[in-house]
């Protein structure tokens, strides 16, 4: 893993002084020298060109936008390897990695029977290989299937502690929720955590670090898990329905707010993370997902299509009578955005604002249902244990 590091950052000065862009130019440029210096497995200098390369359009990409950037640097040891690089029994786990002619080391990876599911389907075939410090990692991929023609619509307004929106068909239409809130919950409950390890234990940065990177992995699994939960119900609801999931292509610029905590709140908000789960989870089992442009949808009205300038509120007004909770407002002007630029969307529904005014709204699922099944929220009982742990290693 050093020695693949050590190819990385050499093939990173190599691409920067001579300003090169692809892996065949690089690889006429320094495979020799790299071949001839290091005694290793040779397709792992291609797989190091890969790396550094990746890396070298980050930074070039920050160049042209005028920011600070520093040339690449990649610290961590690490080895990655194309899928005819190794061996791997999809039952046993068995993991043979070549080092360099004739040394190769075995690896007996736990199998679960989670992995099973894809490892044992023969769909599945085996990608790129990572090894990192303590973590193997091994993708699969398979041709996604065809996305079937949509016959109703599930249209949602991404916000902090819900995704709101209108499911809507050719016969009828209602509006929706899929509850995030525990989410939020999770991160106060965390961020309060870590201000309080930073002020117990400020005199001691070693031990602060460990705390604060052990607090950042539990939160970012309890999180995680969630999201993994609320994508699934979203895309095995739609697939039910053989329905298209329209969302918004959010994309933000700063974090601007009136303060330090909404901004923190802001930045913390893992609204890529989820739309990224949708996307992967609906191409997975050919649920067509749409994304449209996300400007004013909580500010225009769905009735008669006029548009507020100013600041809404918790609730959309307008001056034609109607009322509505501006996320769920937010989620019909979505979907009335997405039939007008998908001619296959409108045919298959039909809708209309109107009848909706006053309809309840629906949760997709019942989070009770997932706190039987999710593990136990971080308490002030485990606060202190942190901390006991802690002082005991110091």
């Amino acid at each position: 893993m050093r020695e693949f590091r050590l190819l990385v950052n050499e093939s990173i000065r190599t691409a920067v002084t001579l300003k090169l862009g692809s892996r065949y130019r690089l690889a006429r440029a320094s495979y020799a020298d790299l071949s001839r210096r290091h005694s290793v497995y040779k397709q792992y200098i291609p797989s190091a060109f890969g790396v550094a390369l990746r890396a070298v359009k980050g930074y070039r990409r920050r160049l042209r936008k005028g920011l600070r950037a520093s040339i690449p640097f990649a610290h961590r040891p690490m080895v990655e390897a194309e899928n005819q690089s190794y061996r791997l029994d999809r039952r046993s786990g068995m993991l043979r990695i070549p080092i360099r002619a004739g040394q190769h080391v075995v690896l007996s990876l736990p199998v679960s029977r989670w992995h099973e599911k894809y490892l044992t389907d023969p769909a599945w075939s085996l990608g790129a290989l990572t090894v990192v410090p303590g973590r193997v990692i091994i993708a699969v991929r398979r041709e996604a299937p065809n996305r079937y023609d949509p016959e109703s619509a599930i249209a949602l307004d991404m916000n902090e502690e819900s995704l709101d929106g209108v499911f809507s068909d050719k016969n009828h239409a209602k509006l929706i929720r899929v509850p995030l809130k525990d989410i939020r919950t999770i991160q106060e409950r965390h961020h309060r955590r870590r201000r309080s390890f930073s002020a117990r234990k400020s005199h001691d940065h070693r031990v602060l670090s460990k705390l604060l990177a052990k607090e950042g992995v539990r939160e970012r699994n309890r999180v995680d898990s969630r999201l993994h939960f609320a994508s699934k119900r979203l895309v095995e609801f739609a697939a039910a329905k053989r329905a298209a999931i329209v969302l918004e292509k959010l994309t933000f610029h700063g974090a601007g707010g009136p303060s330090h905590n909404w901004k923190r709140r802001f930045t913390s908000w893992p609204r890529g993370r989820l739309r990224r789960l949708i996307e992967y989870k609906a191409n997975a089992i050919g649920v067509p997902i749409i994304f449209i442009d996300p400007h004013y949808t909580s500010k225009t009205c769905p009735a008669c299509g006029a548009q507020r300038r100013g600041r809404v509120g918790r609730m959309f007004e307008c001056e034609c009578g109607w009322r509505m909770d501006r996320q769920t407002n937010a989620g019909l002007n979505i979907l009335k955005r997405a039939l007008a630029s998908n001619e296959a969307l409108a045919r298959a529904v039909r809708f209309q604002p109107d009848p909706l005014r006053h309809d309840v709204v629906i949760s997709l699922y019942d989070l009770r249902v997932f706190r039987e099944v999710a593990r136990g929220e971080s308490s002030e009982a485990d606060l202190t244990k942190s901390l006991t742990e802690a002082r005991q290693g110091n």
